[in-house]
């Protein structure tokens, strides 16, 4: 979840979003929920998921059930959105959408 719905920045400015699954009893946040087809990943506005070797976003995982967005805003877009979706075999479970706007 997030603290705040909408956050204002400056163009040019770098943001970093992070997004962390708390596990519940027989759901494992480690390797040992790879197993279980738990994955965490960002997907941008138009439901596109974010690539590693996409130059414009630096993507980390440092724990399997955590994962961080860093970029940089541009003027091109008045707001940008960002979603962290939960997927188990393919499916959405959960998800938390992140909005910065560009002040």
């Amino acid at each position: 979840s997030s603290s705040s719905s909408q956050t204002e920045i400056s163009a040019g400015s770098s943001v970093s979003l992070s997004c962390q699954l708390y596990s519940y009893t027989g759901v494992y946040c480690d390797d040992s929920g790879r197993s279980q087809g738990i994955d965490l990943l960002w997907v941008n506005q138009a439901g596109v998921k974010l690539k590693i070797s996409d130059s414009r976003y630096q993507i980390s995982a440092p724990g399997h059930c955590i994962i961080t967005l860093t970029t940089t805003l541009l003027n091109e877009n008045d707001n940008r959105e960002w979603i962290c979706e939960v997927t188990q075999g393919y499916q959405v479970k959960t998800s938390a959408t992140y909005t910065v706007k560009i002040s």
